[in-house]
């Protein structure tokens, strides 16, 4: 009988995003195809080792990748397209009629949709027994006096497609309200959300197959840059059933968004309760944590017939020594406390001692573009 041949797909940009799924499967020694989105950014992730026997697609605008996979269709394999950044994911599932029959995508040739929505994602998240903060949707045209808000408040953007980090803001009052939404900014819709004045942040990383719903365990952020709203920075992965995750209402709500493949879900922990955040359908950085840890979600994935050995997986502390760093530049944290939880870190999000061409080539460009500034 032939062997079934299976691969992935990734589309992603250049980031710590695409560059954990490339990692994890190159280390279960799984056939991929990358196709890197890079206009701007430094193409580092295409320096791999894991993609040295590999195809790699460069593109500019993310349209460009359905000509592409056109061209990649292939009756001997079954190809899982995996999407490492939000636009990727949300171009992907408006094609989902087109690819389906030729590939597993991530909604199976149903549709996400809605989902990318914030505040839809808070309602389904209600319905399947997760707590989610108060919130109201908010429009940047519209007269924000007419809404009743209990200060403080966290203003983020409604669908992260159409915004950044930097139009997330916490206001104490209305004219930190005011002075939010005078910033430059493309946003325009906006989730107005009861602020958490957290414990600390949960960051669970996880896989649908078609077997199950599979949280290997999250991430507990020690330090994320900036401040409060930032990405991780240093945290602590600990395995599921050390924590105190609604595991039901999360694969119930996975099962309901139609989604398959890599994903995330955030939760702030205060006061014993974890307040439902968002669910990042598509795969993340810190999920290279899981692998680390001994779970590996993406080999998980393309593999049908694996097992994970859940006795196996153990606590992990992760690090982005990029962004942490800034915490001893500004004074925050000592130098060496810096250097004790560098030392004691097994899993670095951007820097891999197995895979150091990603990282050499990111900095050798960095210094280049300072020499010609």
């Amino acid at each position: 009988m032939k062997e079934i041949r299976r691969r992935a797909i990734i589309i992603g940009d250049s980031t710590n995003n695409t560059l954990s799924v490339v990692r994890s499967l190159g280390e279960a020694h799984i056939d991929q195809i990358l196709i890197l989105k890079c206009d701007e950014d430094i193409c580092f992730v295409s320096k791999s080792k894991y993609l040295k026997k590999s195809k790699t697609y460069h593109i500019q605008k993310i349209e460009e990748c359905l000509s592409i996979l056109q061209q990649l269709r292939d009756n001997k394999w079954i190809q899982y397209i995996i999407c490492s950044f939000d636009e990727a994911a949300v171009f992907i599932d408006s094609q989902e009629s087109e690819l389906s029959p030729y590939y597993k995508t991530p909604a199976r040739g149903k549709h996400i949709g809605g989902l990318f929505n914030k505040d839809a994602q808070c309602k389904l998240a209600e319905e399947c027994g997760l707590t989610v903060p108060k919130s109201i949707n908010f429009h940047r045209s519209d007269r924000f006096e007419d809404l009743y808000v209990k200060y403080p408040i966290l203003l983020k953007p409604l669908n992260s497609t159409k915004g950044e980090k930097g139009d997330i803001h916490i206001c104490q009052n209305r004219s930190e309200v005011q002075d939010a939404l005078d910033k430059e900014s493309h946003c325009s819709d906006f989730i107005v959300q009861e602020f958490i004045d957290k414990e600390y942040e949960l960051d669970c990383i996880g896989v649908r197959t078609e077997k199950e719903v599979y949280i290997a365990g999250a991430v507990r952020k020690i330090r994320h840059y900036p401040w409060l709203v930032g990405a991780g920075a240093y945290g602590l992965f600990k395995p599921i059933q050390e924590l105190d995750i609604d595991v039901h209402g999360v694969s119930h709500f996975l099962e309901r968004s139609n989604y398959y493949g890599p994903f995330s879900v955030e939760f702030l922990h205060k006061d014993n309760k974890n307040y439902f955040m968002e669910v990042n359908f598509r795969n993340e950085g810190l999920a290279y944590a899981a692998t680390v840890a001994g779970a590996n979600l993406h080999a998980l994935y393309l593999t049908p017939d694996m097992e994970i050995d859940k006795n196996k997986v153990h606590e992990v502390y992760m690090m982005n020594y990029s962004l942490d760093f800034l915490y001893v530049k500004d004074g925050t944290i000592s130098l060496w406390t810096w250097i004790r939880d560098f030392l004691r870190t097994k899993c670095f999000i951007n820097i891999n001692f197995k895979d150091l061409n990603p990282v050499l080539c990111y900095y050798k460009c960095k210094f280049r573009q300072k020499l010609h500034s």
